[in-house]
């Protein structure tokens, strides 16, 4: 096994290592964006429930 060999293996390690971590990133993103409009939405629904409980009742 030449220098060069390891050397380019070394140099896709990291290449794959910073692909993942990049896509890492994204996906902890995309997580927190809908998690802030589902905690927003769960809100509203539970807020409409409890009014629509009250003024009509359980049934």
């Amino acid at each position: 096994m030449s220098y060069d060999s390891q050397v380019r293996r070394g140099q896709s390690t990291v290449e794959y290592m910073l692909t993942i971590a990049v896509i890492s990133v994204a996906v902890a993103a995309v997580v927190i964006a809908l998690g802030t409009a589902m905690q927003s939405s769960a809100k509203s629904l539970g807020s409409s429930m409890a009014t629509s409980l009250t003024t009509d009742g359980v049934q």
